[in-house]
């Protein structure tokens, strides 16, 4: 199958925590981190060539975010 497979990773609350979770970001993974009104809302962009590698992807970050509660 060609083409790309992408996600989107959505996350809101306090800007502290959206601040040390956007630093964690690995840097060849699209993310924003939006502050309005003292609530930040991180949003991550995933892209990958297969289903396998989006997974893999997904797994490492959601992994790595909820190591920090």
């Amino acid at each position: 199958m060609a083409g790309d497979f992408t996600t989107t990773l959505e996350w809101s609350g306090s800007v502290e925590v959206g601040q040390h979770l956007s630093s964690l970001v690995p840097s060849n993974v699209s993310s924003e981190l939006t502050i309005i009104e003292q609530k930040a809302t991180l949003t991550v962009t995933v892209i990958a060539e297969d289903l396998e590698q989006l997974r893999e992807i997904v797994d490492g970050l959601l992994t790595l975010f909820s190591d920090q509660d």
